[in-house]
């Protein structure tokens, strides 16, 4: 008698999945487009650098680059109750566009592999605000969101981390990233920047079992990353991960 599979159950959500699940609810993601927003952003940039130390100061109450009007460059506001409480940049780079944070500082690791054809989608600039980090400490996961989603978005090779080495820890947790360069000083940081990438797989793997508020529908992604020019791309996008199977 050939005894019947039973389907595997999926895991349980754990309380704090549930509860930021939960929250999007008070979360907003806007596309920053404008030069009034940008510098919103830049001054946001600049408060978060300064608390920590990140950046040498050579910045004139705002930090903003060339990087940020690339075209392969998306740059994001994350908003809880109307308030801006973040912010992350997302590159797409490719054998074609070798534009981004990431390969602006690790050429010589990235550069053969996109000889090779990989792409990769580069997630820098993180910020958030130093006076609600405290009363909201999901802020990061909130931010890092739009990460999951692009790199779902893009299909790329790997997700990059150009981060404090004491960061690594903190993406290899969430990401599964792994080291692919050790820390090195560069012009401009005031601290040493190593580099990490988990591949696109695995951070699906770990998003479907522990993390379901990263998860996404097809609308918000496209609407998080299509192009501009179309002129149907919403600024301002609500997060749908409560409806994609895995919600409360």
């Amino acid at each position: 008698m050939n005894a019947t599979a039973i389907p595997a159950e999926s895991p349980p959500i754990s309380n704090f999945a549930r509860q930021l699940l939960n929250f999007l609810d008070r979360v907003e993601y806007r596309r920053v487009v404008n030069a009034e927003d940008f510098e919103e952003i830049g001054r946001l940039r600049y408060r978060s650098y300064m608390t920590r130390g990140v950046m040498n100061d050579e910045f004139d109450g705002a930090i903003l680059d060339e990087l940020d009007h690339d075209s392969h460059a998306y740059v994001y506001g994350v908003y809880i109750d109307q308030q801006l409480v973040s912010t992350l940049r997302v590159h797409h780079i490719t054998p074609d566009h070798r534009k981004g944070t990431s390969f602006k500082l690790f050429p010589d690791i990235l550069g053969p592999m996109l000889d090779r054809g990989m792409s990769f989608v580069d997630p820098t600039r993180f910020a958030s605000e130093p006076t609600v980090l405290s009363e909201f400490p999901a802020i990061p996961y909130l931010t890092l969101r739009i990460a999951a989603m692009a790199s779902e978005y893009f299909a790329a090779d790997y997700c990059l981390a150009s981060v404090k080495p004491e960061h690594a820890a903190f993406y290899k947790r969430i990401f599964g990233s792994q080291v692919m360069a050790e820390p090195r000083r560069h012009e401009g940081y005031g601290i040493p920047v190593g580099l990490s990438g988990a591949p696109i797989r695995a951070i699906r793997d770990m998003v479907a079992v522990r993390y379901p508020f990263f998860k996404s529908q097809p609308h918000e992604r496209r609407n998080m990353f299509a192009n501009l020019e179309a002129g149907t791309v919403p600024l301002t996008i609500l997060p749908t991960a409560k409806y994609t199977g895995l919600g409360a």
